[in-house]
């Protein structure tokens, strides 16, 4: 055993091989196993510059088969006779470090750390889940509800608009009894006080004519069942209920008609504007100038000598009305004026007076969907009437309001700077009274 532990290291010598860097030691025990050992770490020492300055375990420090103890120096020593290298049975290239039992549980514990927050945050997904559905179901409800007031709202609106269908009918068809039984709107026994006379539908050949001498506008000059016109602001007169924009058939828009080259002929939708004659002002509102009376309304006045886009109105007719777009305008004929920039309707009542002379004010009022007998305007041609005849804008005209019989009227009383009072006043026969048309 002996001869053959020394040839054998006779031959890992030759091999030039070092078993204590393969850290495989030794296989034999006794004297030529210590000889061996000897042997090998004589050679260490032989050779600094190859593996550098031996170094060995701090003092006091002890071995383990992992390298150094975490258990402190009372833990064994190497195994007598290991020929271990680097702190490792398995050589130098092992990693050292913190593979232990405590990191492995603490690992598994970190894992099921994990487990109970992903469980956790599963069931927190699924309790607002549930509110969400929940929420859903109440919002349902709420809009079920909703939809369900509606409905009865528009049944019951439906219902109201039905009976005042039916009371109109019923009254149209007493007025029309009474005209057969000779008594009718021409008769004085009749006069409603409303300052409105009755219209009835005549249907002309073309070009259509929209007036006077049809049946369909103005009858000159005292409103037909209603006393004659006293052009006293005492003398109060009220709107007729029935002719207002209420169940009324006339459309709410009809198509803007802008005249161009020598066409003075005003049709239903044409776009004009009023120049006063004598100061040269245009008719005007705008959403920034109200009344100081107390109506509120939106103030009209005279401002400027050229146009601007705030002088725009538009030629409707009357309430309850129904000619055709572009239809010929007659002197005589009930229109209403509707200002382009704002929608709102020229208008005059009593009750409220100019502050500055103390004539009815006049003023912008409604909007499509809103307008009453108070927007009605007679256009006359200027000193004459004309009552049938075409209205030509080449001719001075007067606007006389219906339900009082007084004019549009204009005068040098200024209220401030660059507003001129508009006031309703006066049988119409002043210069003051006169206004001319304009096309843009």
């Amino acid at each position: 055993m002996d001869n053959y532990s020394y040839n054998n290291n006779d031959n890992r010598r030759d091999s030039g091989e070092d078993e204590g860097d393969r850290g495989l030691g030794s296989f034999f025990k006794g004297n030529s196993g210590q000889q061996q050992q000897q042997q090998q770490q004589h050679q260490f020492q032989q050779r600094p510059n190859q593996y550098g300055p031996p170094q060995g375990p701090p003092p006091g420090a002890s071995h383990s088969q992992y390298g150094q103890s975490p258990y402190g120096n009372n833990a064994p020593g190497p195994r007598p006779g290991s020929n271990m290298v680097g702190g490792s049975q398995y050589g130098g290239n092992m990693p050292g470090g913190g593979y232990s039992q405590e990191e492995i549980e603490k690992n598994q514990r970190n894992e099921r750390y994990k487990d109970w927050g992903t469980k956790a945050g599963i069931a927190a997904l699924g309790a607002a889940a549930i509110g969400a559905a929940a929420y859903g179901v109440h919002e349902w409800r709420e809009n079920k509800e909703e939809e369900e007031e509606e409905k009865r709202k528009e049944q019951e609106e439906a219902k109201a608009r039905l009976r005042r269908e039916e009371e109109e009918r019923r009254r149209r068809e007493q007025q029309q009894q009474q005209q057969h039984q000779g008594g009718g709107w021409n008769s004085p026994g009749q006069g409603s006080g409303y300052g409105g006379g009755h219209q009835q539908p005549h249907h002309q050949p073309s070009p259509p004519r929209y007036g006077s001498d049809n049946g369909g506008g103005f009858q000159p000059p005292v409103p037909m069942g209603c006393r004659p016109y006293t052009y006293d602001q005492n003398d109060v007169r009220h709107a007729n209920p029935a002719r207002s924009s209420e169940n009324s058939p006339t459309p709410r828009e009809y198509p803007q008609l802008r005249h161009v080259g020598n066409d003075n002929t005003i049709k239903m939708g044409s776009i004009i504007a009023l120049k006063h004659n004598m100061t040269g002002r245009f008719l005007h509102t705008d959403r920034s100038h109200s009344t100081q009376t107390g109506s509120n309304q939106q103030l009209v006045f005279g401002y400027r000598w050229n146009p601007d886009e705030n002088d725009w109105w538009q030629v409707l007719p009357a309430n309850h009305d129904v000619p055709v777009p572009g239809a010929i305008v007659a002197y005589g004929t009930q229109i209403r004026l509707r200002h382009l920039q704002t929608g709102r309707h020229l208008h005059s009542h009593y009750n409220f007076r100019d502050p500055k002379c103390g004539q009815n004010e006049i003023t912008a009022y409604g909007d499509q969907t809103l307008s009453d007998e108070n927007d009605h305007w007679v256009v006359e041609r200027w000193g004459t009437g004309s009552y049938g005849q075409t209205w030509d804008a080449s001719n001075p005209i007067v606007l006389r309001h219906y339900v009082s019989g007084m004019t549009l009227h204009s005068h040098d009383i200024m209220i401030s700077e660059d507003v001129q009072s508009v006031t309703c006043f006066g049988p119409g026969n002043e210069e003051n009274d006169k206004w001319y048309v304009k096309f843009e």
